[in-house]
């Protein structure tokens, strides 16, 4: 199979050419590498806000906007947004401890995962965070012991697995019956009188999440209208709800795409038309979503430098300074990033390559006979859309030093991670 043909660009307000130079935001990129080094993530400020303000006005209202911080847990990013009025998904006392530090009011912060230690549990009840997503019975019995040692209510939703195709790839594919993730109808129906009845329990409401980077809204309709239905079975049975979270999954462009992406407020519109379907339209419910990769992925891009050209088995390969272990998306997902020089191509001529990385593993590549323009030894190349799942799930494996991150805002540079020292490597061992 043959990866990454495409050489469409996906459009950016944010990552232009000026006088035939590569910028963000107006600064250049040159001058980004030369004050940093390579590789180094490079994210624009205003991109991030624009994405708030665009998911913020596609949802129906009103609507707590609960950021998947996995997608990239910079403070600084995590900073901008709690000031939008953002929350946040989490699913680890670590991503908490990183959300109370940014200054995010713990009562937008909703506690995903299906693995939550009992420290965990009560690091949330202490915190006050507006609900702990239960998925599992083990978890229902291990909250309420926590909360009544505590001696106090804990607010909790049932997070449902709807079981809906979400036309994705299997490895984002969080809603359907063969996965870890949420409770089965059946299971969650079954301890709902349990749930209610309980001294040391609230129910807060009940969510779902299907998967990430959604192929069109129809799958959200669908879980959202399953999910209203339970959430009125819930009501009926004598639960107080308070909201409803259709989870995330709202998709931004790569650049391998057939056909452009069913636009934001498609994916608002299959929410508001899932909770009429399902009922649940007049409970007065607070509306909950989750993006990750839809608020910062098209901010990110990762600046790399191209180390050697190399001529081998009738292939062409293009040895670059970044690796998987600063962007692993190509070879866990196969997934695309489109790929721009950035000094403006003036032969529109391309040839195909692989372009790789330096980490000793076949599967360290950003692109497989990807037609690309022509690169030599020195130049600078932006892989776009790295701004979700780059730093996050960075790796120190080769012993390479973890990248920097730098912020681009009111026409300025700044770094907000610096790049780790090679010291830094062992600075932990004993």
């Amino acid at each position: 199979m043959e990866r990454g043909t495409r050489t469409e660009i996906p459009f950016s307000n944010h990552w232009t050419y000026a006088d035939g130079t590569l910028t963000c935001d107006g600064v250049p990129l040159p001058e980004i590498a030369a004050a940093h080094g390579t590789p180094t993530f490079v994210y624009s400020a205003a991109c991030v806000d624009h994405a708030f303000d665009r998911l913020a006005a596609a949802v129906p209202e009103p609507c707590l906007i609960a950021y998947a911080i996995k997608a990239n847990s910079n403070l600084h990013l995590l900073r901008r947004l709690a000031a939008r009025g953002c929350g946040a998904d989490i699913v680890s006392g670590g991503e908490l401890r990183r959300c109370l530090q940014a200054g995010m009011d713990p009562a937008k912060i909703v506690f995903s995962g299906v693995g939550k230690t009992d420290a965990e549990l009560r690091l949330a009840l202490e915190t006050g965070i507006r609900a702990v997503h239960v998925e599992s019975a083990p978890e229902i019995d291990a909250l309420e012991a926590i909360a009544e040692a505590m001696g106090v209510r804990a607010p909790m939703t049932l997070r449902v697995n709807p079981d809906v195709d979400p036309d994705t790839h299997p490895y984002i594919a969080t809603g359907l019956h063969d996965t870890k993730f949420g409770l089965e109808l059946d299971v969650a129906r079954a301890l709902l009188p349990r749930v209610i009845d309980s001294p040391h329990l609230r129910l807060e409401g009940v969510a779902c999440h299907i998967g990430s980077q959604l192929g069109g809204p129809d799958p959200m309709r669908d879980a959202t209208e399953i999910l209203a239905r339970f959430a009125v079975e819930c009501v009926r049975a004598g639960a107080e709800l308070r909201c409803i979270d259709a989870g995330g999954g709202w998709p931004i462009r790569y650049g391998d795409e057939d056909e452009e992406h069913a636009p934001w407020p498609d994916f608002g519109a299959a929410i508001s038309e899932g909770l009429e379907a399902g009922g649940a339209a007049g409970l007065g419910l607070e509306l909950i979503v989750e993006p990750g990769r839809a608020l910062v992925g098209d901010a990110g891009g990762l600046l790399t430098r191209v180390i050697f050209v190399k001529e081998q088995a009738e292939k062409r390969f293009v040895v670059v300074d970044g690796a998987m272990t600063e962007l692993i998306r190509p070879a866990l997902y196969d997934a695309y990033h489109a790929i721009m020089h950035v000094e403006e191509p003036r032969d529109a001529t391309r040839r195909p390559a692989d372009v790789v990385g330096p980490v000793c593993e076949t599967g360290d590549f950003f692109a497989i006979d990807r037609a690309v323009p022509h690169l030599e030894r020195g130049d600078l190349v932006l892989l776009r859309g790295a701004g979700a799942y780059g730093m996050s799930m960075a790796s120190n494996y080769n012993s390479r030093p973890k990248a920097a991150e730098v912020l681009v805002a009111d026409g300025e540079a700044r770094v907000i991670r610096r790049r780790q020292t090679v010291e830094d490597l062992w600075r932990d061992e004993l």
